[in-house]
């Protein structure tokens, strides 16, 4: 049975986390299914919008615990959770052990691809999102969170500190001070507070989640797709430019959009819609 369930809802790709029994865990061929999947719904034009949510009582709960614990506390060889091995199948190359040893991004190198996604993403966050899960959650563009769900950082219990670009996305969204207390707090963030903290966009009762999710996918499709993905492409390289950077690549990005033919029927349409 696959770990990924690829479905469709009118221009939306959903891709549902398929491991109940392991609370959709990290493992078996989840993440490697996953950016397979995306990347997949990404390339085909009549997708406008990709939602990522979970099967059963979870969203994703990170790494399996029984990894971790079958491996004991210094067996896991960090480098083989960015490649096929310990964390199942990322759909990552595999390195050999020297080059795993010098690896300096490891499981950044399938964050990386899930960030070049053009198309909008919107997590449906079902239920408990930690660790690994809860990094996965906030790489998408747009996050719905049950009433019920939880999110939890659980990296102090064990030990360990942020990974999956966690520590560049959370300051980004709430700020240096409050990503300090989310990233150390041994507590989990119930859906109210993650309202509150601006983790989330939305919170809906639990049958309502799916709906909510697909009223956020829904306008994409009646937008320019090429815009929305150069808008996206645009907010990103924001973080690691300065004004006249980002000035000049929107200049370029504008000319280029204007060029199109498909602006001048945009226009066109407009100007039907307003009855001139």
């Amino acid at each position: 049975m696959s770990d990924i369930i690829v479905g469709t809802e009118g221009k939306t790709s959903v891709l549902t986390l398929n491991r109940p029994e392991h609370h959709n865990s990290v493992g078996g061929a989840l993440f490697g299914e996953l950016i397979e999947a995306a990347e997949a719904a990404d390339a085909d034009p009549d997708v406008r919008a990709i939602v990522v949510t979970g099967a059963g009582s979870s969203f994703c709960v990170g790494l399996d615990a029984k990894t971790l614990m079958d491996n004991g506390p210094s067996g896991l060889d960090v480098g083989e959770l960015g490649t096929d091995g310990a964390a199942g199948r990322t759909g990552n190359p595999v390195l050999p052990y020297e080059a795993r040893r010098v690896d300096h991004l490891g499981v950044g190198r399938w964050v990386a691809r899930f960030t070049q996604l053009g198309t909008p993403t919107v997590a449906a966050i079902n239920g408990a999102a930690a660790g690994g899960g809860f990094a996965l959650a906030m790489l998408h563009d747009i996050r719905v969170m049950s009433r019920t769900a939880k999110l939890a950082t659980s990296f102090p219990s064990l030990g360990l500190t942020a990974e999956m670009g966690l520590s560049w996305i959370l300051p980004r969204v709430v700020g240096h001070a409050k990503a300090f207390r989310i990233l150390t707090r041994g507590t989990t963030i119930g859906a109210e507070e993650a309202l509150d903290l601006g983790l989330v966009d939305a919170v809906v009762e639990p049958d309502e989640l799916l709906d909510a999710a697909h009223e956020f996918a829904r306008p994409f499709a009646d937008v320019y797709d090429r815009s929305v993905r150069t808008t996206k492409r645009l907010l990103l390289q924001s973080a690691e430019s300065t004004l006249m950077e980002q000035l000049e690549r929107e200049w370029v990005a504008q000319r280029l959009l204007m060029a199109d033919p498909r602006m001048a029927e945009a226009m066109e349409g407009l100007r039907r819609r307003l009855g001139k």
